[in-house]
């Protein structure tokens, strides 16, 4: 036997004596020197057949492989998480001592599935030790509320704080003489994670509220983090985590185990499907090819949602089988099936065995097989697919956008150029990516017209002409796009542009918003950080139990560390903070205004213009306060020379990606926006000069600027170009031009007839959710008429009954789909002296009839009866 061997010998017989053996009891058990048993053992770590316990002195225990642990029964899994899960169970079947374990790495890559893979097949193998509990618990559920979450874990004291009723048993104790599963470890606070080192490092712990009563627990704690240990957890909790496994994502495991994890979740969605799978070979590509940033949970949950689409068409007769065709996956992912072969391939599936497997989310196909409502299918499998997507998806490229401007060939070239061309001498990011991409499929449109040649703008650092000509050379091999030399020259100033959407701007005033609630402030304070790109409101929610004092030493103490402020309007709603001014005046010696009855539109204009530089106190106190009734039509006046709204849309070149910006934002605009001009302006790349947008803003109210080049301009919100197409920044975009729409001035004189029609679809638009005002509108314009005739209605009363009907059936079908109709029918007033007269219910019921058919929902008589007592 060599000498390795031996070792390795005396490393498993020892392991089962005692806590890990060091180079010395090698060194005497084998009579060799301690430094040749230290190489040897260390030899034996990177073999995988031995796993390092650190500490003073070092131990070393003997790894326990596949066929001793029982791992060949762990599907799922891959070669690449074989030897974590290798090292993991050494860890749990160390004889005599419990090891801690600490999972790191991205979302989605595993570590709930490796951390009940390891508690499934170490209670197997401790099976003579009884039934050994496997507790799992997540952080985050409790992430804001401190107290009740060390409580959760280690038990509460009736009393130990506001709210604690009663004794409360705490996860420690269930799981003892077991495992305690904690995800997302980092949101303990570190008083929590003082308590759980001691419980690790002691096997003695105290209940929330028991002060002197020491309790005791024998309990395993394998941790799980996305988080970076040594920033978010204490050292001592760090180091006492003795063994620390890192989950690779998915980019950095091989195509195989990508290919073999993709066969293994479509066999478990076969298995609980009542008829066979198939997918065609250009799905199977897209699945294996797209980028996955939510890793393997995310890969999971768009099979997941490819099978419930797929499954909703075999359901509706459409298809023999369940096929998964390219249309069923999420948008940003069936670009990548690019494969023309239609090909079907089965999934095969051994029902048996993967039946054990635990699945959080119900049996889908079970659930809408059961039911014989299509309406209520459809609902569900909406329902279903939105649970998944929200779970894992992350902010990426709306497809719709992106394909609509550029070419799939540059884009997938360039997404190429991004992960080969890993020896440039700078990277580039996505946003970037994208950016080059607008530039250059404006370049490619045009490339063969006649043009007006742009100057060689010379970059001044070498390194990013460089990483330009490796990326214009990639292009010309790939996709046979040849660039000439001021393009290649353009391209060095892109991978250079700063696309942060945050351009932090020096408030000269402060802005502090405080309101009652929970969270009212801060949800004002975000959507108009969100709206403007900058934090200017500083938010302060006072929740009910929460005293006046409180909240006046917590607005003190913020205004306190605003340096270098001139002077703060302080933003509240009612009660004793409106006084709240004046106090802090006085204690701090700083200008204070306050505004009461505060609203969103307030806060948009106090943020708005906290942004423009040497603005004072009193201007925005009173444009603030004018903004009150910003929204109230018969207050607001608006001058003929009023200025008109526009979007700018930027690049270096005034030609490129702008135009195509301009496009694109034309075709997204509402009827209601209409009156939005857009406009494309050039910023020199050198100079970043920004004047013309200056002398734009003196004639036009600039409601965003957005585009490849980050500016600044007073007052005015910048969105990047890569953020536009997203859904975070078409909603941005979107919202912006909701609160800059001015109210239309009311006309003299009455509405014509024929105007009845458009004006009520183009209210409609602006406050339905759920339904399509058009076809909304055509069925009461073949139906109102005989109603109308009856009650002699006049054009104006139409017009209001229109309006009113629209927004009740909106919130009939919203109070379905939401399955909360009982609340809705509850909050209808009920007239028990009115009734309906015969005549009534004939010159209605075709009416109800037909909206009854057309929205799948019955108008309750409650609803009936107060239309018509509205309506005489």
């Amino acid at each position: 036997m060599s000498k390795i061997n031996e070792v390795k010998a005396v490393l498993r017989t020892e392991s089962g004596k005692r806590e890990g053996v060091t180079a010395k009891d090698v060194s005497g058990l084998l009579h060799i020197d301690r430094s040749t048993a230290s190489r040897y053992l260390n030899e034996l770590v990177k073999q995988k057949d031995a796993v390092k316990v650190p500490g003073k002195p070092v131990k070393y225990i003997a790894n326990m492989h596949a066929e001793e642990t029982g791992l060949n029964d762990a599907d799922g899994i891959g070669k690449s998480l074989r030897p974590i899960l290798e090292q993991g169970m050494a860890a749990l079947l160390y004889p005599s001592r419990n090891i801690p374990i600490l999972l790191t790495g991205e979302t989605g890559t595993g570590k709930t599935y490796l951390a009940e893979t390891l508690c499934k097949l170490a209670r197997k193998r401790m099976s003579d030790q009884g039934d050994v509990p496997f507790v799992t618990f997540n952080c985050a559920d409790y992430a804001q509320n401190a107290e009740l979450l060390v409580g959760q874990i280690f038990g509460v004291k009736e009393g130990a704080f506001t709210g604690a009723n009663e004794d409360r048993t705490g996860l420690v104790e269930k799981a003892d003489g077991g495992i305690l599963f904690l995800d997302e470890i980092h949101r303990l606070p570190p008083s929590g994670q003082e308590m759980l080192f001691y419980l690790m490092d002691k096997g003695v712990y105290r209940v929330l509220g028991e002060a002197t009563k020491d309790r005791y627990a024998t309990i395993t704690i394998i941790g799980a983090t996305t988080e970076d240990p040594h920033k978010a957890l204490l050292p001592a909790l760090v180091r006492r985590f003795s063994i620390k496994l890192t989950l690779p994502s998915l980019k950095e495991r091989t195509w195989e185990e990508r290919e073999e994890l993709v066969n293994y979740f479509l066999r478990q969605e076969a298995n609980k499907m009542d008829t066979s799978l198939a997918i065609t070979d250009q799905s199977r590509e897209a699945l294996l090819l797209y980028p996955c940033p939510g890793n393997i949970g995310q890969l999971k949950s768009d099979i997941q949602i490819a099978c419930a689409h797929a499954y909703l068409r075999y359901l509706n007769k459409q298809k023999e089988k369940v096929t998964i065709q390219i249309a069923d996956l999420p948008d940003n992912i069936a670009s990548f099936g690019s494969s023309s072969s239609l090909e079907q391939r089965e999934v095969t599936s051994t029902i048996e065995r993967e039946k054990a497997i635990s699945e959080h989310l119900p049996n889908i196909y079970q659930k809408i097989a059961k039911q014989a409502d299509h309406q209520s299918i459809h609902t569900t499998i909406q329902k279903y697919i939105a649970d998944l997507s929200k779970k894992y998806r992350q902010p990426d490229f709306v497809q719709q956008g992106w394909q609509q401007l550029i070419d799939e060939d540059l884009f997938h070239a360039l997404l190429d150029a991004k992960n080969r061309l890993s020896d440039l001498p700078v990277q580039f990011n996505n946003n970037q990516l994208y950016v080059i991409g607008l530039h250059l499929q404006n370049y490619r449109n045009h490339q063969h017209e006649a043009r007006e040649e742009l100057p060689i703008v010379v970059h001044p650092n070498p390194v990013y002409r460089e990483a330009a000509q490796q990326l214009a050379t990639h292009l010309h091999t790939t996709i046979g796009l040849a660039l000439p030399e001021e393009e290649i020259a353009l391209l060095a100033h892109f991978l250079t542009a700063n696309e942060s959407n945050v351009l932090h701007a020096e408030q000269s005033i402060a802005v502090i918003l405080v309101t009652h609630g929970e969270a009212t402030a801060s949800s004002m304070a975000e959507v108009t950080n969100t709206l403007l790109g900058n934090e200017v409101i500083q938010a302060i929610d006072m929740p009910l139990h929460v005293s006046a004092t409180e909240i006046y030493q917590q607005v003190k103490q913020k205004i306190s560390t605003m340096t270098h402020i001139k002077g703060a309007l302080l933003l509240v709603d009612i009660g004793s903070l409106i006084t709240m001014g004046d106090a802090i005046k006085h204690d701090l010696d700083v200008e204070v205004k306050t505004l009461s009855s505060v609203n969103l539109p307030m806060v948009l204009e106090a943020g708005r213009k906290s942004l423009i530089s040497n603005v004072r106190l009193e201007e925005m106190y009173q444009a603030t306060k004018k903004a009150m009734t910003i929204f109230v039509k018969e207050k607001t006046n608006y001058s003929p020379v009023e200025k008109k709204r526009m979007i700018t849309t930027v690049c270096f070149t005034g030609e490129g990606a702008a135009q195509l910006l301009e496009s694109w934002i034309e075709d997204q605009l509402a009827e209601v926006d209409e009156d939005v001009l857009i406009r494309s302006v050039r910023i020199d790349p050198t100079t970043k000069d920004a004047s013309m947008l200056e002398e734009l803003k003196q004639h036009y109210d600039i409601v965003a600027i957005i585009g490849t080049v980050p500016v600044t301009i007073e007052g005015v919100p910048y969105i990047p170009a890569w953020e536009l197409l997203q859904e975070e920044g078409i909603a941005r975009m979107t919202k912006l031009l909701e609160v800059t729409r001015k109210s239309p001035k009311l006309r003299e004189g009455e509405i014509k007839q024929n105007e009845v029609f458009p004006l009520v679809s183009k209210g409609l638009a602006e406050i339905v959710t759920f339904i399509n005002p058009q076809s909304l509108v055509a069925i009461l314009n073949d139906y109102m008429e005989p109603i109308a005739t009856y009650y002699h209605w006049d054009v104006n009363r139409k017009l209001g009954m229109w309006m009113h009907l629209g927004s009740l059936m909106d919130r009939l079908v919203g109070a379905k789909l939401q399955n909360n109709m009982e609340q809705l029918l509850a909050s209808v007033p009920i007239d028990r002296q009115f009734t309906v007269a015969e005549g009534e219910k004939e010159i209605w019921e075709p009416l109800f009839t037909k909206l009854e058919a057309k929205y799948h929902l019955p108008i309750y008589e409650p609803i009936r009866n107060a239309l018509q007592k509205l309506s005489r």
